[in-house]
């Protein structure tokens, strides 16, 4: 999507991030899950960015499946117990163990999209999609100031931990607590250096005359839509629509286990 337009790119991961919270069956939204990945990796992504989402999608995934797992009271129990002093009721059931698998497949669509999203679209491309779909330009403009930082604290967190190895200190070795002490003399320097960065950038938005409420801020240079891609939005949205009867309105035989519940 390197040559389309911004805001059609943030409408089709919009509209794929929203497919999972159609169904709560873990079957269909394993269906979601590989189409999604099969869409992501046809696209191409960074070995880092596997990595990174094996982490946070995997590790969110499974949290998110043991947390859910013991809150279902419908179908078959396969285990009751209750929690002590509140007596909150605790029971693992067939259904129950359905719902979790498909929450933690949730958030793994929703992980997977979001994060291939934030970590191959510029911030100027984030701020354009935005502003295409009628966000207003001051809003549009400091979310991608709030991207734009993501790069410049890495890099500073980068020199201060080359500082302090160069003084001695060995992050990576120790105890969890001598490790968690050692990360505090990283992170305070780096909070101390971001916020020096904020005058810097405020003082820069002034003389370029920015303000929050100014209609006459605009990019200088915007993509035109397609008519392929107004066409492919136009199918997207009829298909969502239609899935949305189906699973929601007529929750039957497509991929809802609790009806009423999101």
């Amino acid at each position: 999507m390197k040559n389309a337009h911004p805001s059609f790119a943030l409408l089709v991961f919009l509209l794929l991030g929203l497919l999972p919270f159609l169904f709560q069956d873990p079957r269909a939204l394993v269906v979601v899950w590989v189409f999604n990945l099969a869409l992501i990796a046809k696209l191409g992504w960074k070995r880092s960015l596997v990595k990174a989402y094996m982490l946070v999608g995997g590790i969110g995934a499974l949290f998110a499946t043991i947390t859910w797992l013991p809150f279902t009271n419908i179908g078959t129990p396969y285990w009751s117990s209750e929690i002590p002093v509140i007596h909150y009721p605790l029971q693992i059931t067939d259904v129950g163990v359905l719902w979790a698998m498909g929450m933690g497949l949730r958030l793994a669509n929703v992980a997977l999209l979001s994060m291939y999203y934030l970590f191959t679209t510029s911030p100027r491309d984030i701020a354009m999609g935005l502003r295409g779909i009628g966000v207003p330009f001051s809003v549009s403009f400091l979310l991608s100031l709030i991207f734009r930082f993501i790069p410049l604290v890495k890099n500073d967190l980068a020199t201060i931990r080359e500082a302090q190895m160069v003084r001695g200190m060995t992050p990576n070795e120790g105890s969890v607590p001598e490790r968690i002490k050692k990360y505090s003399f990283l992170m305070v320097p780096l909070i101390f250096s971001s916020l020096k960065r904020v005058p810097l950038i405020a003082n820069a938005l002034d003389a370029k005359g920015f303000r929050m409420r100014n209609p006459q801020h605009r990019f200088y240079r915007s993509k035109r839509w397609r008519a392929s891609e107004v066409l492919t939005l136009l199918i997207g949205f009829a298909l969502f629509a239609a899935l949305f009867y189906f699973a929601r309105i007529h929750p039957d035989h497509l991929g809802v286990l609790i009806p009423g519940r999101i």
